[in-house]
């Protein structure tokens, strides 16, 4: 459980959707991957969310997504894809600075 502090920013995340475009991999194989670290206890089951993504004919429809802290974004993306470790550095690295 994350605990925040009165006027403490909260942490930053990435969904399980964004950390899928970064390594070219489909959004279900993603989940499946957080799921199984988690079940193992690498990482902790993170949050997650609907959220409506539209089809490619105009309707929506609920897909659930999970929101990574860095450290466990990085197990993720190194048991998936070691070769794409470098885009998700370069995109913590936009994340931490627009924080700034």
């Amino acid at each position: 459980m994350i605990l925040f502090l009165k006027d403490e920013p909260a942490p930053l995340t990435m969904s399980s959707r964004e950390i899928a475009e970064l390594l070219e991999k489909r959004h279900d194989d993603v989940k499946r991957s957080i799921e199984t670290l988690a079940k193992r206890g690498v990482i902790e089951l993170p949050q997650s969310e609907e959220d409506q993504i539209e089809t490619g004919h105009g309707r929506k429809h609920a897909v659930q997504v999970y929101y990574l802290e860095k450290r466990d974004c990085f197990v993720v993306v190194a048991q998936l894809s070691p070769e794409f470790t470098a885009r998700t550095v370069d995109r913590w690295q936009e994340l931490e600075a627009e924080r700034e």
